[in-house]
């Protein structure tokens, strides 16, 4: 096979020469498979897009992973492909067909590295056998996860159980159903629970191997790990089953004909002996690991000679070709002899013609035939022949392979970079929702000045009613009664010192004096001003008045932007108010609230002198109204009975001018609602009806818009921030996908 093994090097060294350009595709389409994955987790951020629309992106974005992801499956499997320096040949069949003779033939390994066995299926784990000088065996091991992906989850798909263990420990607790013999419509499924049940039973046998590792050993011994039991063992109620933990054996032992330096034989599972998750799974790998294969079969005295179970692996293997083009370069059908009669051998030789190759011999398969169980004759008839047409059509089926990956890839390139700006097309660009954003801001800015005018007028109409009201404010009535009754109480209680010291001061003086003036000179000036002070105590009544305006002001700004007021309540939360708007370039606004803020309402300032006249009038000497001469107010001998006397007269005359100051307060009545009235009313006609209102309300709204609208600015400012992301992304998945599309058109 000198000639063959020359093609082959060659083979293998042009299948390298193309591995350049594959990773540089692989890298290139992980960059947008990443790209993809990005612009999914910015869209899933909530846009408040309509439910449809936002289901309808995420579909086609689905789609687009998908194909990217479909077309890296393509290129990685054309890359294993590439990448390996032998020639690998699959060989596949049902079971009981010779399959794992004819491999021990073209091996020349034993019964103990390759089982065989009449009757039941023996080949448990996909093999992988390699010419070589040494004798051992690698057992790639599953690690707990694989196990659980790999062998237990398929069952659990095909029989629909609900949930799935998640470690090992929760699949030895696992309660699975019973089979139930009596139920002939279940007689699929209880076939399959059987073979879990069997697989939980026996965990202990295989639990410590599931190490995820690889384990050198030598051949010996070998059987247990890649084959089912014996019907001996199953017979005995054996629970040893190491082969659960392997993912695949690589058997290393020198062949036994020719040159074949190159060659790996892959030992496939008997097709239907397993769950039909796994079953596809098996075939999907063979895109990566095998180059052909071969699908024994062998005349059967129970059934059709090509059956159902042929049929379907064959459509299978279709599919694994990926894209070789000719059915028949791939796939090799193999006639094993193995004593069988010449009628049945001929039966079945007329049944693949008829059934497989429309009628015609090699019409799309080869059929080669062999006894399997003689070395000889394998290499003669089935080894030699296969290598002879591998060497030839192997050079077109990588061709095949390359260009219809690169061409795939092309495709898929260019309908990706056509579907990204459509999908994004119906999402505001950055640009928009900047435009977007000054828009909503001028509406925020324009509802905060409505909202503050319409709750500030309602305090301005409730001052106007208050100032120009036709009856009587009660509270300030009621005020200032409660002033004159304090100042009765104090000159009946001797004017603050109680009636007995006051006249016992009196004696002491007038006496001494010889007259009453010097004395009640003193007195009336102190009763003057006390009757004065006590009527500034009208300043805590207007305090109270200053402050609720204060409060009603403030809160009507508390519902349009409660955070620039903080939890400060009345003036202070108009200080903060004030604060807030200077730092926002608001002067205008600014003074205003500070103007607000400096108005005064108190007895000294607004009522004081409107009744200082009846407080004037409270001396010692005035002036005879009639003469206009100087006359005293309060005449008095200085003697024990002008003692009493003088008391009973200033308490007259302290009685009365608290009453007039009485009165001519409470003729001024409306006087505070008016300073309150005018006061506000020009605090709003700064704040809202001013030529810089509409600008400063716009710049306090700009610098506070995240704490007066978090919602609606921060879910813009995310908008916008994802429409540059998504940009930027498509942009580097079209820069990442642009050289391929452009390939494609150079190729057509």
């Amino acid at each position: 096979m000198g000639e063959i093994s020359d093609r082959i090097e060659a083979l293998v060294a042009t299948r390298h020469g193309r591995l350049a350009e594959v990773d540089t595709e692989i890298g290139a389409w992980s960059e947008a498979e990443a790209g993809l994955a990005r612009i999914a987790k910015s869209l899933e951020a909530p846009t408040g897009r309509a439910e449809g629309a936002a289901a309808e992106e995420a579909a086609v974005l689905a789609g687009l992973r998908s194909e990217v992801a479909a077309t890296l499956e393509d290129l990685r499997a054309a890359r294993c492909r590439f990448v390996r320096p032998t020639i690998n040949i699959g060989v596949s069949g049902k079971a009981r067909v010779g399959k794992s003779t004819l491999l021990q033939s073209v091996s020349g390994l034993s019964d103990d590295q390759i089982p065989t066995g009449p009757h039941v299926p023996v080949t448990a784990v996909r093999s992988r056998i390699m010419q070589s000088d040494r004798r051992r065996v690698l057992l790639r091991m599953h690690s707990p996860e694989s196990f659980l992906a790999d062998v237990v989850a398929p069952y659990h798909q095909d029989l629909g159980l609900e949930g799935m263990p998640r470690t090992v420990e929760e699949f030895r607790h696992w309660t699975y159903p019973r089979p139930d013999p009596d139920d002939p419509s279940q007689h699929s499924d209880n076939a399959l629970l059987v073979n879990l049940r069997s697989i939980q039973a026996s965990l202990d046998s295989y639990a410590d191997l599931l190490t995820g590792s690889q384990i050198e050993r030598g051949l010996e011994g070998l059987r247990p790990f890649v084959a089912y039991p014996t019907r001996e063992e199953v017979s005995a109620g054996t629970t040893h089953r190491p082969h659960l933990a392997v993912r695949e054996a690589i058997i290393e032992s020198p062949f036994p004909h020719g040159d074949v330096s190159r060659l790996v034989v892959v030992d496939l599972p008997g097709l239907g002996e397993v769950a039909s998750g796994a079953e596809e799974r098996h075939v999907r790998d063979l895109r990566h690991d095998v180059d052909a294969v071969l699908l024994v079969v062998r005349p059967s005295t129970t059934a059709a000679y090509y059956t159902n179970a042929d049929d379907r692996a064959l459509k299978l293997l279709d599919k694994a070709r990926g894209h070789v083009r000719t059915p028949g370069h791939y796939v090799h059908f193999v006639i094993n002899h193995g004593g069988e009669s010449t009628g049945g051998i001929e039966a079945l030789r007329n049944d693949l013609r008829t059934r497989v190759n429309a009628s015609t011999d090699g019409g799309f398969y080869q059929v080669l035939e062999t006894n399997a169980i003689d070395p000889a004759v394998v290499n003669e008839t089935l080894l030699i022949p296969l290598l002879e047409s591998l060497s030839r059509t192997l050079p077109e089926m990588d061709d095949e392979v390359y260009s219809g990956v690169m061409a795939r890839a092309a495709d898929a390139a260019r309908r990706i970079s056509e579907a990204l700006p459509q999908l994004l097309a119906g999402r505001a660009g950055a640009d928009e929702l900047a435009h977007l954003e000054q828009e909503l801001l001028q509406q925020r800015a324009a509802e905060l000045r409505w909202k503050v005018d319409q709750r500030l007028r309602a305090v301005v109409e409730e001052l106007w009613r208050a100032a120009h009201r036709d009856g009587v404010d009660e509270r300030y009535t009621n005020a200032v009664e409660a002033v004159f009754d304090e100042v009765r109480a104090w000159a009946e209680d001797g004017f603050g010192k109680g009636t007995a010291r006051w006249q016992e001061e009196a004696r002491l003086i007038m006496p001494t004096e010889r007259a009453a003036s010097p004395f009640l000179v003193e007195e009336m000036h102190r009763v003057r001003v006390e009757v004065t002070r006590r009527f500034r105590s009208l300043d805590d009544f207007f305090n109270e008045q200053l402050a609720r305006t204060w409060e009603d002001i403030a809160e009507a700004f508390r519902e349009p932007c409660a955070p620039l007021l903080g939890k400060a309540t009345g003036k202070q939360a108009l200080h903060h108010l004030e604060g807030r708007l200077r730092a926002s370039s608001c002067p205008v606004l600014a003074d205003a609230v500070r103007d607000l803020l400096q108005t005064r309402l108190d007895y000294r300032t607004h009522l004081h002198p409107r009744v200082r006249e009846e407080l004037d009038g409270f001396s010692f000497e005035g002036v005879d109204p009639d003469t206009g001469r100087p006359r005293v107010a309060l005449l008095a001998p200085a003697d024990e009975a002008g003692v009493e006397l003088l008391e009973q007269q200033l308490r007259e005359r302290t009685h009365k001018a608290a009453f007039e100051t009485m009165v001519a307060l409470q003729r001024e009545a409306v006087l505070p609602a008016l300073v309150l009235y005018a006061a506000v009313k020009q605090f709003e006609d700064e704040l809202i009806l001013s030529a810089d209102s509409r600008r400063e309300f716009l710049r306090l709204a700009r610098n506070h818009r995240d704490l007066l609208w978090p919602d609606d600015f921060g879910q813009l400012e995310a908008s916008a921030k994802r429409a540059h992301d998504l940009a930027e992304l498509a942009h580097g998945v079209g820069e990442a996908l642009a050289r391929h599309a452009a390939r494609g058109d150079e190729g057509a």
